[in-house]
């Protein structure tokens, strides 16, 4: 795991926590920490309220996670997402899908 994104697996509940700069060269390490996460977890929760900037690879890479867990029967939410957050995914049309995945 890359030390900027935060993990924390506890009972088949895990918790990756992403850092405030979520540009392109942490797109491998999000989804190498998304597949960890499927494989150990049943519940995958994406603490995204302190994410200040994002690429459009990172969302991506999370838009692929929710149809996994979808598709697996998993449990997954973005908690908290901040307002950064929320502006990248209205301006690449994606909304819908963030309230769909979205936790307060």
């Amino acid at each position: 795991m890359v030390a900027l994104i935060k993990w924390n697996e506890e009972g088949g509940h895990v918790k990756l926590g992403l850092p405030s700069d979520l540009d392109l060269p942490m797109a491998q390490p999000l989804v190498d920490s998304l597949r960890h996460a499927f494989t150990v977890g049943d519940v995958i929760e994406i603490l995204a309220d302190s994410v200040e900037r994002v690429s459009t690879a990172c969302i991506q890479a999370l838009l692929v996670a929710s149809r996994t867990a979808a598709e697996s029967r998993q449990t997954f939410a973005i908690v908290a997402p901040s307002v950064p957050f929320v502006e990248a995914c209205s301006d690449l049309g994606l909304a819908s899908w963030l309230n769909q995945w979205r936790r307060s």
